[in-house]
């Protein structure tokens, strides 16, 4: 099964359509964290961000981050513009600016202009974030409450569509996991959309499905389910994950029972799960990391 995740923001500004439609390869540096090409400033300082659904803005190393390999200096950036200093949780400074930011590798580029960004003096997996996720109160700092990235490039008639596409292959090959495609539908690798459901909650991507089944455990109480294209695991109720597990014959990590893992050799029955009155069947087919 090809898995999709897209998002279409509502509630947006007009902008004049351009039909800008990027992709770029999505590569895996440790099991679930998956980063892509992202630079920033004039000229170019290129970075690997690590793509999360969860997290709303920019986050990358500054130059101030003693502990850190691969960072942003704005000083060396035309186009950059400093907005605030401020002090985050844990008691870690970070400097919020302003400045081109273009996703995707050359010479495959989109330009998005004023973008916020956050200028961390901690490390992250690869360079920073590339947060995805919808506008909120709250998120890392100060990022949280500006529009995410996508919406403030359509606003700017940088893309026809906010949209995003992410296509994750099932078989990693010397770190390659799939593409994602900024502004659009990826008509290549994906079908067309099936349908659509609205959220549950709109500070996070939460929908409402009403049923599971895997092998001979079923399931059809009502839930709501938060949706992370960007996470390395299922996670769920207690009872729910714990059943799964004595049907995939996985047995648990921890003491707590928090955390199960099965044999990657074991056959598994596939998954099914209903959302909007459809079922949704993810086959059990092995699937491969190659560093």
């Amino acid at each position: 099964m090809k898995l999709l995740w897209s998002l279409i923001f509502l509630g947006l500004t007009s902008a004049a359509p351009t039909k800008q439609i990027i992709q770029n390869t999505i590569s895996v540096i440790d099991p679930g964290i998956y980063v892509v090409n992202a630079a920033i400033g004039t000229p170019n300082q290129q970075f690997l961000v690590q793509l999360s659904t969860q997290n709303n803005g920019l986050y990358i190393q500054d130059k101030s981050c003693n502990y850190c390999n691969h960072t942003f200096d704005s000083s060396k950036s035309s186009t950059y513009k400093f907005l605030s200093q401020n002090t985050s949780f844990g008691g870690n400074n970070y400097t919020i600016g302003q400045d081109v930011v273009n996703l995707g590798l050359s010479p495959n580029l989109l330009p998005i202009p004023n973008t916020i960004i956050e200028q961390d003096t901690i490390p992250y997996y690869g360079d920073g974030i590339l947060g995805l996720g919808l506008q909120t109160d709250g998120g890392y700092g100060y990022i949280g409450n500006n529009l995410p990235i996508l919406v403030n490039a359509y606003n700017q008639g940088v893309v026809d569509q906010p949209i995003y596409t992410i296509y994750l292959k099932k078989n990693v090959q010397n770190g390659d996991a799939g593409v994602i495609t900024y502004g659009g539908m990826d008509s290549t690798n994906c079908g067309s959309v099936i349908a659509y459901q609205p959220l549950a909650k709109y500070d996070d991507y939460i929908i409402a499905f009403s049923g599971i089944s895997y092998g001979s455990y079923a399931n059809s109480n009502p839930y709501t389910t938060l949706v992370d294209a960007t996470s390395g695991y299922i996670a769920g109720p207690p009872s729910v994950i714990a059943n799964m597990a004595k049907v995939a014959g996985a047995t648990s990590t921890d003491v707590y029972n928090y955390f199960y893992q099965v044999n990657c050799d074991q056959q598994l029955p596939s998954f099914t799960f209903t959302i909007g009155g459809k079922q949704y069947t993810v086959d059990s087919v092995s699937a491969h990391l190659k560093f």
